[in-house]
């Protein structure tokens, strides 16, 4: 049986759990990272997710915690078509899930990764015992002048949220961070550490990363790779494989290959194929696709954009609409993407590889939890507990009610295990659990 230092509470939405989309990488990453430093992550989500071949490699290092009952979405899409707005079905699903997991498990920390988590997370009065850190997924929760698809009185809104006093806010870049007040810079674990190795091996195409959508600018790559006539190469999801076939049929586009929703060996083995990149994005909070490609192959992105700012200059190159063609086949043909090694990305990408978990550990071990003196609260008769059966034990499931443990659990060591939280002031006590997740103690 495994135990671990802290639990992490990581906030997110359920259809954010794709393998071929940013915050489902971000939440793979991140939890495989937790793991190998002792750190149980327990994925809180507003909709039990489809038990996919993703799931099931999110459920090898991280627990999921969804509510019991949900309420749908399906009146929130017929109000709002064009712009978008908070969705509060799903907020009270949040609401409702953070509760279940406070019942259940304690915990050091918690990441809200959808902006409606963020709301609900930061004002359930928790504050002061447990860290709430909201994280920037989004473009509009950083700047202004932003094109996406929400309301502008809601984006303004997601911006006010960050804040709070008492609310940590992460963000993935050094140049994000300097654009809100008071963050933290918490880089992103790459996906698949495998990425950080060098590959000595035919390589041939141009290739692209992304979903079809107009803040990823497919048509251009498109365009791209009619007027060069190089092979592409695409990692999409089924919708966005259908388009790019659709389209390339329409273009008499024939030598092309589509990875579809691919995680793991296959994805670093697709990526490693291609010889040049194109990155033709125009939104992003971050970028973690263009990161990826950069890291093995010259990656050509566009003049003039915001989110390339977070990387370093010397490690990739912009182009235009009018140079693109001669630009991308001027390096496709040349040492530079035979020898790509030589120019010290792969070398970067390992250096701040190592710093990521070290960031992490240094904003949870800025927040201090809230200690009572006194010795009046009931769990200061307890010697040894279960956390949640000591909970269940109340009877009344109230948040007040637990925030009691917290402002005494530093008169305990706290054990943390795939399914428990223990207390216990018997410096000799280990837990032993079985299978089945029953929970039996020695020494009582």
């Amino acid at each position: 049986m495994k135990t671990y230092d802290k639990r992490i509470g990581f906030l997110v939405s359920y259809q954010t759990l794709i393998p071929h989309g940013g915050i489902g990488q971000f939440t793979k990453s991140f939890c495989k990272l937790m793991y190998e430093h002792n750190i149980k992550v327990d994925i809180i989500i507003d909709k039990e997710p489809e038990d996919d071949d993703f799931i099931k490699e999110l459920k090898k290092t991280a627990n999921i915690i969804a509510p019991d009952k949900v309420l749908p979405y399906t009146q929130h899409n017929k109000m709002y078509k064009h712009k978008d707005t908070y969705n509060y079905a799903r907020m009270e699903n949040f609401n409702t899930s953070i509760h279940k997991a406070l019942m259940k498990n304690m915990y050091n920390a918690i990441v809200c990764n959808t902006y409606e988590a963020i709301q609900v997370a930061s004002v359930f009065g928790i504050n002061d015992v447990i860290q709430v850190i909201a994280y920037t997924h989004l473009e509009s929760q950083i700047f202004k002048n932003t094109s996406n698809p929400f309301l502008d009185s809601t984006n303004e809104m997601m911006r006010k949220q960050l804040e709070l006093s008492d609310l940590y806010v992460g963000t993935q870049s050094k140049f994000n961070q300097v654009n809100i007040d008071n963050s933290w810079h918490l880089p992103i674990p790459i996906t698949e550490p495998e990425l950080l190795k060098e590959y000595d091996k035919p390589r041939e195409g141009v290739l692209f990363i992304g979903r079809w959508e107009p803040g990823k600018n497919p048509e251009l790559y498109c365009d791209l790779i009619e007027q060069t006539k190089l092979p592409a190469k695409i990692m999409t999801n089924e919708s966005g494989a259908k388009t790019f076939i659709k389209e390339f049929k329409k273009r008499g586009i024939t030598g092309y290959q589509i990875g579809i929703s691919i995680i793991g060996q296959k994805k670093v083995d697709f990526i490693t194929s291609a010889k040049v990149a194109f990155n033709p994005s125009t939104v992003e909070s971050y970028g973690m696709a263009f990161h990826e490609q950069h890291i093995q192959m010259p990656t050509f992105v566009l003049t003039g954009q915001r989110w390339t700012n977070s990387f370093n200059k010397d490690f990739f190159f912009t182009t235009t609409k009018q140079t693109m063609v001669k630009d991308v086949l001027d390096i496709y043909n040349s040492d530079v993407a035979n020898n790509w090694y030589i120019s010290g990305s792969l070398k970067n990408a390992q250096d701040q590889e190592a710093s990521v978990f070290h960031k992490w550990n240094e904003c949870f071990n800025d927040f201090k939890c809230k200690q009572s003196s006194s010795n009046t609260a009931n769990i200061c008769e307890e010697k040894t507990v279960v956390y949640n059966k000591y909970v269940s034990n109340i009877g009344r499931e109230l948040i007040e009610d637990v925030l009691p443990i917290y402002t005494n659990k530093h008169k305990f060591r706290l054990i943390y295990t795939d399914d428990n939280t223990y207390l216990t002031k018997d410096p000799s006590f280990e837990p032993v659990e079985e299978i089945t997740g029953l929970s039996l103690f020695e020494g009582l």
